[in-house]
């Protein structure tokens, strides 16, 4: 067995020439990172398949909605201090590990806040099941968010193996406790909004107290300052980002309501999770960080035209399988089908993420601004405009058109790298 392991990463050695990469760095990475993915697209898999054969689309709507706006009070938890971690830890400075938490969490808490707000208002207008919802939200947000980064420190330090295994287990563990919940109470949102708050908090913390105990360094007073910096400079820059990715659902739950929203979900969740599993920005990001970027300008432009390739076949294989994929596993979401299959669109475009990660090695302020406000702000804008006019077809449009021009802005700064 060790014989065939030497003749394997001699196979690779040679391969280099020819790709220009460093393969065994890429295979042992990608396959840690592709094999976390495929897992947590199961896990993800089978929530969605419980929600879908078990719970009525308006409760699964009402979650959605919960969950869209946990992602947008999340922003206040300084979510940028996980990529600051990536580079200072792969620079070996695991002394700011803790500090950076701390932060996160101190500022999470200003995200409990607007959620108790928004919880009384619901529940002064009479709306029990949203008042308690964002209630909970509000007492788990800090926790959740804190204890989500246990598998930065395993990224930076380039443990993709550790990162991905713990990854894994805590998916399964908190999707199992989630189908509890759903199984158990089906026909009361609340207790499935509690039941998803309490599932992942308590999945993360296990593998956030396994990942402390490994960091030897973890009392270094050696920290570098630029980290909680930087990380709130990218916190800001997340902020159009995050609010995009998540306004599309408020915004169809108030002009179209719990059920349209609940489709659409279905939709586009599916390709995101697929989207996820290739491993362009978490693989290239602590390798990047340790060289001058533009010294290997060609290379990395080289590497990005071959992943484009690949991403062709990919997006016309989801196209042709969708249908057949959601009568077997969705039959009470086809009408999801046509919104996922044009979404599948985006998956063209997912190696420009790649190209994007050179800015973030270089902790390129300017770039990544541009980058992160540009193309996220006319999506919102365009969500505003479209989906009012056109439905769950005005959300698709917005995302397809900020795509596009995300990857066209992402090349052009990447030529002026």
């Amino acid at each position: 067995m060790k014989k065939i392991k030497e003749k394997f990463y001699q196979f690779l050695r040679w391969t280099e020439k020819y790709t220009k990469t460093d393969m065994v760095y890429f295979f042992e990475g990608s396959f840690w990172w592709i094999f976390g993915r495929v897992f947590s697209f199961l896990a993800s898999f089978l929530l969605f398949f419980v929600f879908g054969r078990f719970v009525s689309k308006e409760i699964f709507g009402i979650y959605q909605y919960v969950l869209s706006m946990a992602g947008i009070l999340g922003l206040f938890s300084l979510g940028g201090i996980n990529t600051a971690l990536i580079r200072a830890i792969a620079k070996g400075i695991e002394g700011s590990f803790l500090p950076a938490m701390k932060e996160r969490f101190k500022f999470g808490m200003l995200g409990s806040f607007f959620s108790f707000l928004i919880s009384l208002w619901y529940f002064l207008h009479g709306n029990y099941i949203l008042g308690t919802s964002f209630l909970i939200l509000g007492i788990f947000l800090p926790f959740l968010a804190t204890f989500a980064s246990y598998g930065i420190f395993w990224q930076g330090k380039k443990r993709f193996d550790v990162q991905n295994k713990y990854f894994v287990f805590q998916n399964f563990l908190a999707v199992f406790i989630l189908i509890c919940f759903i199984l158990l109470f089906r026909e009361n949102a609340i207790l499935i909004v509690f039941g998803y708050f309490f599932a992942f908090t308590i999945s993360e913390l296990i593998f956030f107290l396994k990942t402390i105990k490994n960091i030897k360094n973890i009392r270094d007073t050696h920290i570098e300052k630029e980290t909680i910096s930087f990380g709130k400079h990218l916190t800001i820059m997340m902020i159009p980002t995050t609010f995009s990715l998540q306004i599309d659902k408020v915004i169809l739950w108030q002009f179209l309501g719990p059920v349209q929203l609940a489709i659409y979900t279905f939709g586009l969740r599916i390709v995101q999770r697929i989207s996820e599993i290739v491993p362009f920005s978490a693989l290239a990001l602590p390798k990047l960080s340790e060289r001058d970027v533009r010294k290997i300008k060609r290379g990395i432009l080289e590497k990005f035209l071959k992943l484009f390739l690949i991403s062709i076949p990919l997006t016309l294989i989801y196209v042709l399988i969708c249908p057949l994929f959601f009568k077997i596993f969705f039959p009470a979401y086809l009408d999801s089908v046509p919104y996922s299959q044009v979404l599948s669109l985006i998956l063209l475009f997912s190696p420009f993420s790649f190209l994007a990660t050179s800015f973030l090695a270089e902790a390129k302020k300017r770039e990544l601004y541009i980058l992160n406000f540009a193309p996220q702000i006319l999506k919102i804008v365009l969500f505003f405009v479209l989906i009012p006019l056109f439905g769950i077809w005005g959300a698709v449009f917005s995302i397809l058109i900020s795509q596009i021009f995300y990857s066209a802005l992402t090349l052009y700064l990447f030529k002026k790298l």
